[in-house]
């Protein structure tokens, strides 16, 4: 288990989540005819955050044992990773966002029904999600990679 590895998926995380919102944004704004606001990037991104920071401080933290497995084990974890994100943004994302953007009561909102399409929308877009999160694996796996072999006076900020 690599601290730097960590490290460097938490900021990969955040990064990816900015890139995944805005991206999420523009796709919805350009097939409304631009109706998106900028609340619903915040929104986005409020659901996105925590999941992509667990998951990819994790696969930082074991890139090394990642990038020693077969193709089908990389893709058998980014179908999970892509099911947990989608998952967790659809549910808890979607309730916590809403409480902290609108500031609003759940009771005005149908939970249970969140929660059902919460998981139906993970299994939905998998086909969709699994090759993204085979992208950013590869990605955050060179990331760590690179800040692995570096020294300490070769980073200049």
């Amino acid at each position: 288990m690599s601290v730097k590895g960590m490290i460097v998926g938490a900021a990969f995380s955040i990064m990816a989540a900015v890139l995944c919102a805005f991206v999420f944004g523009v796709v919805v704004s350009s097939s409304f005819l631009m109706a998106g606001s900028s609340i619903m990037y915040i929104g986005v991104f409020l659901q996105i955050i925590v999941p992509f920071l667990v998951v990819f401080s994790i696969a930082g933290a074991q890139f090394k044992r990642i990038d020693q497995v077969s193709e089908g084990v990389k893709w058998l974890i980014s179908i999970m990773m892509a099911f947990i994100v989608i998952t967790y943004a659809g549910t808890l994302g979607s309730l916590t966002t809403h409480v902290i953007v609108w500031g609003d009561k759940l009771e005005n909102l149908a939970v249970g029904d969140i929660i059902v399409w919460g998981f139906i929308y993970g299994f939905l877009l998998l086909p969709l999600a699994a090759p993204v999160g085979r992208w950013l694996i590869f990605l955050l796996v060179d990331c760590c990679k690179y800040f692995e072999d570096s020294k300490e006076g070769d980073i200049q900020i």
